[in-house]
């Protein structure tokens, strides 16, 4: 009758204890690097389990250590730890076990501790970086060479499970995808979609809180390289009510009805993981009711929605600038750099632009900078006319930046101390509804304000 491992099912033994094998050997299925972190996870590769190697008799009368392997390890594995732990399991219709030896020396063992009743598991916690040699066996010195798979993960043991009706994020994506590093502009980036599908999440034990209507295949897959600095926004707009599921890269799934404005769904990630995102916008009433209705779908690091800043700013930094672009880079020549416009327009900064802000302006930028910034220079911007004007800024980091009299007289100016290098979307608008679209004069300097 075989004897089960405790629950745990894995030991740490000494190097010398298993002493038949090579572990200097070639492995008979090859290597890989992998970085914590690492995608696609898990990692797997197909072998053939067993040899002629007892290990029961190599690990000083323990018995933690069991099953029959070859002498050259099945797979090496040259991984670079960081904050998961490592799982190591393999799956076979025969009965398998696991030998690893791990960077420092120490071996693990287990019999039955992985997925199904008689596959092995070794879960690492806080994982040294290093070398880690694997030998698949079998249990019983009858059950050959059989087919099995090794699998290589940070997540759990086994292949990443898929929920039985499934949301299958191994499908195209209905909609395509994109990679996105932290800091990217345009922010937010919209994608026109057709809400709902016929499956019910609700079936598909993905998550008590998570319910709706969707397709098997995600309707987006974003691709995302987060730094430090930003939350990671996905939400989605549309007339009907809708809701989001998304799986992220540790393989958790996340789902939200009304977490966004009025009936959108709103999910944010505050400590993003790099990796990939995949995305599924759902109708909460069946196919029945709700059909497939229009939808877009935002991705931002500035907040929900389609908006930079909120529902009811109509200022929209994704327009073309009325009066174009510059690129300039720090001790750009000549200095100042003038830009000749017409200054206001028929959008009421107070009602309908970022909070703080007044003045009456286009919906789109009049101008646009690209800047490179130094470690020696402020950056200066402002504007001058014979009207009372006003300037509002859209900084790189997507912040919103107002004045009104800031430079000499009724003429705005907005200093910015140790600037930022990125785009800057700027309006000059006019104090007064009354004003009309007066000539002014949009200044850019490293040195002071106005035409200097």
């Amino acid at each position: 009758m075989k004897t089960l491992l405790p629950a745990l099912g894995v030991a740490a033994l000494a190097a010398a204890s298993v002493a038949a094998q090579d572990v200097t050997a070639p492995p008979s299925y090859g290597s890989i690097t992998l970085d914590s972190g690492f995608l696609p996870d898990p990692h797997s590769v197909q072998m053939r389990a067993g040899g002629d190697i007892s290990v029961s008799g190599n690990v000083n009368g323990s018995g933690v250590c069991r099953g029959y392997i070859a002498n050259a390890p099945d797979y090496n594995v040259y991984y670079t730890a960081g904050s998961f732990d490592l799982y190591l399991s393999a799956i076979s219709q025969t009965d398998t076990t696991l030998v690893i030896r791990g960077p420092n020396g120490a071996y693990h063992c287990d019999d039955d501790g992985g997925e199904g009743a008689l596959n092995p598991g070794v879960q690492i916690s806080r994982p040294a970086s290093g070398l880690y040699s694997i030998w698949v066996g079998t249990y019983s010195s009858s059950g050959g060479t059989p087919p099995a798979t090794l699998y290589v993960s940070e997540l759990g043991f086994g292949p990443r499970p898929i929920p039985s009706v499934e949301l299958d994020y191994t499908l195209a994506a209905n909609y395509g995808g994109q990679m996105l590093q932290t800091g990217f502009v345009p922010d937010p980036v919209n994608i026109q979609l057709a809400a709902g599908g016929d499956i019910d999440v609700s079936e598909t034990g993905i998550g008590d809180m998570c319910w709706g209507y969707t397709t098997a295949a995600p309707d987006y897959e974003l691709t995302y390289e987060a730094g430090n600095t930003f939350p990671l926004y996905l939400s989605a707009t549309s007339e009907s009510d809708t809701v989001m599921i998304v799986n992220a890269p540790d393989g958790s799934w996340h789902c939200n009805d009304d977490g966004s404005e009025g009936l959108n769904p709103g999910i944010t990630f505050d400590s993003p993981q790099s990796g990939v995102y995949d995305i599924w916008v759902g109708t909460y009433s069946s196919p029945d009711f709700a059909g497939t209705p229009a939808a877009i779908l935002h991705i931002s690091e500035l907040g929900y929605g389609g908006d930079p800043v909120m529902s009811g700013n109509l200022l929209d930094y994704t327009l073309p600038s009325n009066y174009g672009s510059v690129s300039l880079e720090s001790g750009f020549i000549p200095d100042p750099h003038n830009v000749q416009i017409a200054a206001g327009g028929d959008v009421d900064a107070r009602d309908n632009g970022p909070d703080g802000c007044w003045g009456y302006v286009t919906a789109a930028p009049d101008y646009e900078l690209t800047y490179s910034a130094g470690n020696a220079f402020d950056l200066f911007i402002s504007a001058t006319s014979d009207r009372d004007t006003v300037l509002i800024v859209n900084t790189p980091d997507g912040s919103w930046h107002c004045n009104d009299d800031g430079a000499a007289g009724l003429n705005p100016g907005l200093e910015f101390v140790n600037p930022q290098s990125g785009v800057y979307d700027i309006w000059v608008g006019t104090y007064s509804s009354g004003a009309g679209t007066p000539p002014a004069t949009l200044h850019i300097s490293e040195l002071a304000f106005g035409d200097n």
